[in-house]
């Protein structure tokens, strides 16, 4: 055993947690200069992250290497538990106690005043965002914020439930990926301090709808693999339920239906379950009369956001003064169609240059939307992937007005710091990769 490798990841390990805990003190974003601070810390945390599981040590048991990962991976969100939520995390509060009221989010937006005595019950919704917009999450989505508001509104709640989902995440990832390096593996999205923070900190639900997809998927594997017949209806009619789940609680799942089908070849009639579930949960809201999946356009008609592809188009060929993204909808699905049949014979590729093609050219994009890729990232080794989830972290530079020129419009140095060090793995990426090969 190398002590020498020992040391460097154990102090590598306490780096991580130093710069994460002191996250703590930056979170107040209406403080000076906090919001720069925040995010300085959190790159601090990440380049401690991505040393360390690069040292993660190769030649210790398998019980010890899952003693390390599950501790590490509790530790971190323990550090994050104490930090401020996003304003998502009311949102989610409130539209579920919209329908314990018996209003119907779909139709009702939160300045409606019909909702005045809710507002006065429930003071935190002064901060909800949009609050001119219906509800924007799926069907699957609302009924979960529902049953989470019958219990208490404490925030902790939300982070618990979010972050054990988030666990629930690693450990599918744990029996995806298989064989004796799957804990280093697992680590880098199990430490990664984005996926912490957003979740166990920002409490953002996404992780819910991917610990559904990651489920969907590890079905899905075992469907394709298992050689006896009963099984492999089985494992696809189990792939194709929670695949329906996870649409139902993001639409963002759906993108990846072709891969799905081709997978399953002649079984892929189960993924009618796939259609129904969504529709059967949208049954409740008054679907098909009430536009359920309609709302879920509504934010493409805000301004675009922090992307990392359309700028360049606007900036060079076609202006969009008003920064509309709804048109960029039919263009996302026509390549989302494209790259799902080049990858008909590779369908577990697929699902990663699906996954970032959506993510890629998504016209808004906040930091928590790598939640839809990097699971899959993490089982198809994309490790630069990870290195974007840090530099993500720049988007809550936002929150510092004085940066900018304009609110809320990302600068080129904005843009800089978040796709410079992503380029510039990738180079050293494949340099090595290249090294390896000619090794060989």
């Amino acid at each position: 055993m190398n002590v020498g490798l020992l040391v460097r990841f154990a102090v590598l390990l306490v780096a991580e947690f130093f710069f994460f805990a002191t996250l703590n003190w930056f979170d107040d974003w209406t403080l000076q200069q906090m919001p720069v601070r925040f995010v300085g810390a959190a790159f601090a945390s990440g380049i401690a992250f991505l040393a360390a599981v690069s040292h993660f040590p190769p030649k210790i048991d398998i019980r010890r290497q899952a003693m390390i990962f599950w501790g590490v991976a509790i530790i971190l969100r323990l550090i994050a538990f104490p930090l401020a939520t996003s304003d998502d995390l009311v949102r989610y509060q409130w539209e579920g106690k919209v329908q314990l009221a018996g209003f119907n989010p779909y139709l009702i937006e939160p300045s409606n005043s019909q909702l005045d005595d809710l507002h006065h019950d429930f003071p935190a919704s002064a901060k909800i965002n949009h609050p001119e917009l219906h509800a924007i999450d799926a069907p699957g989505a609302e009924l979960f914020f529902k049953f989470l508001s019958r219990f208490t509104d404490q925030s902790i709640f939300y982070k618990i439930v979010f972050a054990v989902a988030d666990l629930g995440v690693a450990a599918l990832l744990l029996r995806l990926i298989g064989g004796e390096d799957r804990y280093r593996d697992a680590a880098w999205y199990a430490w990664n301090p984005l996926v912490v923070y957003s979740f166990a900190g920002a409490a953002h639900f996404d992780s819910v709808m991917a610990v559904g997809l990651v489920a969907a998927i590890y079905a899905l594997v075992r469907a394709t693999t298992e050689t006896d017949f009963v099984r492999q209806w089985l494992w696809a009619i189990f792939a194709a339920s929670l695949f329906g789940i996870a649409i139902s609680l993001n639409i963002v799942a759906a993108s990846v239906f072709l891969l799905f089908a081709f997978a399953l070849r002649w079984r892929a009639i189960v993924l009618s379950l796939s259609v129904i579930i969504p529709t059967l949960l949208s049954l409740p809201f008054g679907f098909p009369h009430v536009r359920v999946w309609h709302p879920l356009g509504q934010i493409a008609h805000v301004s675009r956001l922090n992307d990392l592809f359309w700028w360049v188009i606007e900036d060079t060929v076609l202006p969009n003064p008003h920064q509309r993204s709804f048109h960029y909808l039919p263009v996302i699905i026509g390549c989302v169609v494209a790259v799902s049949l080049f990858f008909v014979r590779n369908w577990k590729r697929g699902m990663l240059w699906v996954l970032g093609t959506v993510f890629i050219l998504s016209p808004i994009l906040h930091p928590w939307y790598c939640m839809w890729i990097l699971p899959v990232a993490t089982w198809r080794r994309a490790l630069a992937w990870h290195v974007l989830s840090i530099t993500l972290f720049s988007y809550y530079l936002f929150w510092d007005e004085r940066l900018f020129a304009l609110p809320w419009h990302a600068e080129p140095w904005m843009r800089a710091l978040i796709i410079a060090p992503v380029l510039a793995s990738l180079i050293m990426l494949a340099a090595k990769n290249r090294k390896d090969a000619q090794a060989n």
